[in-house]
């Protein structure tokens, strides 16, 4: 269930991460100061800063990484994740840390990441490279067609250097709008998958239709470039969970009782942030990843595991 989010939330995100989508009906200056700011980003390849938080009862996750998106739709990051769980048992709290490095070539995701000293990894199917193919070159098509994603937009917090957009887009037609342009991949699918893969997606779209996600987009005014992105992701990760959690009731989705008690705590308690600021490109010798990670990487890993194996250690101090 993890990866599915994700994944969805991956592919709207390189729709607007860095120049969130257009409201039809605004003033005809903000149109045009946004549409400037669009174009003017679409083939930057600067270095970002990005944090993600996610707090719930008992946990808090935390993404710190920087990286770079390359006009081909290549990416490449490096940053640490961290986990501090409480048991709920015996209150005891654990805290890990998590280096890791990724890295997305030709469709193909790769993620390395250290634990106990060990370097592991794990291949996933990346974000779709006819995403970027679309944003670069119909970039056109591209910004009239998120249009229908958007509820309203306006200028907000702007001065003489930069210049401040809060959109507010509806979370089900901003995913919908990011699969139209990933169904060349979905098309490669077996049918068995890719029934799967519509299946899980139009229960995605329905149960997020209606929920907003409010994104705070500054640029600098004398050369449209991105200069922060704010957001809070709270709305989209308990549409989802409530969403599983309305088909579990409805006897179409089997849950066991760790996975019901997830949802529970993500469609009713937990918050997700995204932040995310343009950093120099001097940076950029640390994405590269060490040739000792890359041979003596040796297993999976996924965010069950990393949760499975914070609650562990914290057992292992009764």
């Amino acid at each position: 269930m993890w990866k599915k989010l994700i994944a969805a939330a991956g592919c709207s995100m390189l729709l607007w991460g860095c120049s969130p989508a257009m409201a039809a009906e605004i003033q005809p200056d903000v149109m045009w100061a946004y549409k400037e700011a669009y174009m003017a980003n679409i083939n930057d390849e600067r270095m970002v800063d990005t944090d993600i938080d996610l707090f719930g009862p008992n946990y808090h996750w935390e993404l710190d990484a920087s990286g770079k998106v390359l006009r081909d739709g290549s990416m490449r990051w490096c940053g640490n994740m961290s986990w501090d769980y409480t048991a709920k048992d015996n209150k005891t709290t654990s805290h890990e840390d998590i280096p890791f490095y990724l890295e997305q070539d030709k469709g193909v995701m790769t993620i390395y990441s250290q634990r106990k000293s060990k370097w592991s990894k794990i291949t996933l199917p990346g974000l779709p490279t006819e995403l970027a193919a679309a944003w670069r070159n119909g970039a056109v098509d591209l910004f009239n067609e998120s249009l229908q994603a958007v509820k309203n937009i306006s200028l907000v917090n702007t001065n003489e250097k930069m210049q401040g957009f809060r959109i507010v887009m509806d979370a089900g037609k901003m995913i919908e709008v990011s699969q139209k342009y990933a169904m060349a991949d979905t098309s490669k699918m077996p049918a068995d998958k890719k029934e799967q893969h519509d299946k899980m997606l139009a229960g995605l779209v329905q149960s997020l239709t209606g929920t907003e996600i409010t994104v705070d987009w500054v640029v600098n005014k004398a050369n449209h470039k991105t200069v922060t992105i704010s957001t809070d992701l709270t709305p989209l990760i308990r549409g989802y969970a409530k969403g599983v959690i309305k088909e579990m009731a409805a006897g179409t989705v089997k849950l066991s009782a760790e996975e019901r008690e997830t949802m529970e705590s993500l469609g009713y308690f937990s918050e997700l942030k995204f932040y995310l600021t343009y950093a120099g490109s001097k940076q950029q010798d640390k994405l590269n990843i060490p040739a000792d990670v890359r041979k003596n990487a040796v297993s999976l890993m996924n965010l069950a595991d990393i949760q499975k194996g914070v609650a562990e250690a914290a057992e292992k101090k009764k």
